[in-house]
């Protein structure tokens, strides 16, 4: 399996790939029934994730974008900090 690492993403692509995702029904949030799902069939380890995400800035907001295209995956925003990291696999 391929090991995850948190980096940083641009804030401002990411709210343009976020806004894509939602019109299309594509954006999974935390309370989404499909979260645990992707989390599961993708090997995420959410709590390593989170707790690297809370390091960096405070208010993390996990959100997955789910549209099938190379910019899937998880990321965690900062609206306040105009901040975005994603998890990558390497």
């Amino acid at each position: 399996m391929a090991r995850g690492r948190v980096v940083e993403f641009d804030y401002y692509q990411f709210v343009t790939l976020l806004r894509r995702a939602t019109d299309a029904g594509q954006r999974i949030d935390k309370s989404d029934p499909r979260w645990a799902e992707y989390v599961k069939t993708n090997g995420i380890n959410e709590v390593a994730a989170t707790a690297i995400a809370r390091q960096k800035f405070e208010g993390a907001t996990p959100v997955i974008i789910a549209e099938g295209k190379d910019t899937d995956g998880l990321y965690f925003h900062s609206k306040n900090e105009e901040a975005c990291l994603r998890l990558v696999f390497v």
